[in-house]
């Protein structure tokens, strides 16, 4: 854990949920307001293994019931109370899910489409994103093809949306408004041949967008916060410390994330709603869980969650409520003896 960090006062609450059987996680939040968000997970994973999936409608979290046959929801997005998506697997392909308000409902990517999934990490990333009064976007792979494949929900279903340049693959989609779309691919960008670079649709055009590359990381996360102001998180698939990037208008500036770079850091980024950022990391004697950088003077802060002193976690996800500086998270005990929580920050 970063030495210069200072500890700041815990303001984490955990709220309660719904009892998951067995062995349970919840691994993917999000939300579209202070009364609606969604989180998912599975429990019984010792055994057979069942999806779960809450609701939070402003007062607690409540379990909401899954089209039969739905597998592990992988990813999850959030538009409003009667607009959400899910992605989840099983054995014959990758059915998404949309929330109507009513009844969560299959809604198929395309024939031959599968989610993006950068093998051999243990965890999805951001493949869905969607934002209040915004459309949803996702990313999948063409195994026919052998290419990556943008996606926007358009009446009801998933629809094939053109790049400016084919991609290889794409590790993470992020929606902040109809004019405002990134994607983190490996481009195969004329001249360059197959390149790490970011796509950004302005609403009227497409702009690929190229940053320096590292050997064995990847863009795991990216959090838009206006046109002069962009998150991300580079990842590593190697022992190497995990970074935060940031793009001004013009360039992407990296900032080392203070971690162990000896554990697996599930890859989580919220915008703090101001001029920062939240990150998490896997910690190994201690509780200092969160990780707060402020833009204004490079600093980093670390944060603990509620009630658990001396106590290592495994942070899963990270979601901010629109329009609030409250956050949501979810992670549970790395011991695997305790069970899955989520806490919130006001």
């Amino acid at each position: 854990m970063p030495s210069a960090a200072t500890a700041a006062a815990p303001e984490w609450e955990k709220v309660p949920t719904p009892t998951l059987d067995g062995l349970g996680v919840v691994t993917e939040i999000a939300a579209a307001g202070p009364r609606a968000a969604w989180a998912a997970g599975i429990e019984d994973a010792s055994s057979s293994g069942k999806p779960v999936m809450l609701a939070w409608n402003g007062r607690q979290w409540q379990r909401q019931e899954l089209p039969p046959g739905t597998g592990q929801v992988v990813d999850l997005a959030a538009a409003g109370p009667r607009n959400a998506w899910g992605i989840y697997l099983n054995e014959s392909g990758s059915p998404a899910l949309h929330w109507n308000g009513t009844a969560w409902r299959r809604v198929g990517y395309p024939a031959g489409v599968r989610p993006t999934m950068p093998s051999p990490l243990p965890t999805y990333l951001q493949i869905v994103s969607a934002a209040p009064g915004g459309p949803a976007w996702s990313v999948g792979y063409d195994s026919q093809a052998r290419k990556a494949v943008a996606l926007r929900f358009q009446n009801g279903r998933w629809v094939r949306r053109k790049t400016p340049v084919p991609m290889v693959s794409a590790s993470t989609v992020a929606v902040r408004s109809a004019k405002d779309i990134w994607i983190a691919c490996t481009c195969d960008i004329p001249g360059a041949g197959p390149t790490e670079a970011m796509l950004h649709w302005s609403g009227t055009k497409w702009s690929t967008i190229r940053y320096p590359s590292k050997e064995q990381t990847y863009i795991a996360k990216i959090v838009p916060v206006s046109a002069t102001s962009v998150w991300a998180y580079r990842a590593s698939t190697s022992y190497a410390s995990p970074e935060l990037m940031h793009w001004d208008g013009e360039s992407w500036t990296p900032t080392t994330i203070p971690a162990s770079p000896f554990a697996y850091h599930f890859p989580t980024l919220a915008s703090d709603g101001d001029q920062g950022a939240w990150v998490s990391v896997s910690t190994v004697d201690d509780d200092k869980s969160y990780l707060h950088y402020s833009d204004s003077d490079g600093s980093w802060t670390t944060e603990s969650g509620a009630g658990r002193p001396g106590t290592a976690v495994w942070i899963r996800d990270l979601a901010r409520v629109p329009g609030t500086r409250s956050i949501w998270s979810t992670g549970l005990p790395s011991s695997l003896a305790g069970a899955p929580f989520i806490e919130r920050r006001r």
